[in-house]
């Protein structure tokens, strides 16, 4: 082995080293990945049920939104950004990982009838 191989080697040698013991510190200073939370919410009659979600910071956050009576959507602002709209009848699976804690508001955003801005739920990330 040539020494500009013994180097690389080592160099090579030492991210893995590395990145092994920052991953590791990482999980013991109580900085886990997050489970996955598979949370199902309905839109009807102008109302979301469950109305209040809580999950823990870091859980991955699946979201089977459907709507039964009319198009509603289900936005929640920064820090998340997101906005999803399910006809009537119709099913929208999405995920995010829940890397902020806080309350955040989630409400539909659509403008066909004058409730659905009344429609409104909180998210709770711990």
């Amino acid at each position: 082995m040539t020494r500009r191989q013994r180097q690389t080697a080592a160099a090579v040698a030492g991210v893995v080293v590395a990145t092994t013991a920052f991953w590791i510190h990482g999980r013991a200073a109580g900085h886990p990945a997050g489970q996955v939370r598979e949370v199902t919410v309905v839109g009807d009659q102008f109302a979301f049920s469950p109305a209040r979600v809580e999950v823990q910071k870091d859980d991955l956050v699946q979201i089977k939104f459907s709507s039964k009576d009319i198009a509603h959507s289900f936005t929640i602002d920064a820090p998340y950004r997101i906005s999803k709209r399910a006809g009537p009848g119709q099913t929208v699976v999405f995920e995010f990982r829940a890397d902020e804690t806080g309350r955040f508001r989630f409400y539909c955003n659509l403008t066909q009838d004058d409730r659905c801005r009344q429609m409104a739920g909180e998210l709770v990330v711990r």
